[in-house]
Order: structure tokens, then sequence, then C-alpha cells
């Protein structure tokens, strides 16, 4: 794990647990947002097919921690396999039961594509930040 601050809320630290690339890129990572009620999962740069094992220990992780909001951040992700955003509608029904609000920020077209072509956009409430999502 590495401690990093944010440059907007420099009083926060946030602490992370990466996964990256051979060059040192992260490509997905979770951490915690306001506390043991919130996490943040960091989509990286593509959730395809060789990352998906790895991306669905993370979502089960934030999922089963006891925190009421999951929030998935997609705003740097660029691609967005068809299994995970399956399993994304998966993940959201299950979880609704329990009382865990899992949601999405950002995305670009091409994921925003594929979450329209496995019919999960509507599950979801898409907010623009990660702080918008966190506040409700």
């Amino acid at each position: 794990m590495t401690a990093a601050t944010d440059r907007r809320h420099v009083s926060r630290l946030r602490w992370y647990r990466r996964s990256t690339t051979p060059s040192g890129e992260p490509v997905l990572g979770i951490h915690t947002r306001t506390g043991p009620g919130c996490w943040v999962l960091l989509g990286g740069s593509e959730l395809d097919e060789a990352r998906r094992d790895e991306f669905r220990v993370l979502l089960d992780g934030a999922l089963n921690s006891g925190a009421h909001v999951v929030i998935l951040d997609l705003r740097r992700t660029a691609f967005l396999s068809i299994r995970v955003a399956a399993s994304l509608a998966t993940a959201k029904m299950s979880v609704g039961v329990r009382g865990v609000d899992l949601r999405l920020v950002g995305g670009g077209q091409q994921v925003q594509r594929a979450l329209d072509l496995v019919g999960v956009r509507p599950l979801f409430r898409y907010y623009t930040t990660v702080d918008e999502a966190s506040i409700e």
C-alpha cells in the first residue's frame, strides 16, 4: 500500500492498493473515500478480459467490506469488456438487497456503449465526479 495526498484536500490522506503494468502505470485500484462507509474503485485504462478476475476480486472486496456505498470511477477507462459490464448488473442486483449502493462515475463513449449493449445503463444513476457520488 502507498499513501498519497489529494491536492484538492491536502488534509485528507488516502490509502491506495494498486495493480500496475510492467511500466508502473496503475491498472486498477481501490481506496477508501470517506471512511469505512464508502469505497471507490478506480477502473484504470482498460477493464478487459485480462483484468476481469482482478477487477472482480477488488469489486467483491469493496462490496463485502461493510460499506454502504461503492463507487466505480470509470473516468479514465477507455475500454470496458462486455463480460465486465454484465458483471456490474449482477453485482448491482445482488448488493442492492443488502443495502449497498453501487454507483458509477463517468465513462467515455466506448464504456457507455458496452453498458448499453448489455442493458446495464438503466440500473445506475450516473455521476460526473467521485465527490458528487459520495455525497448522497
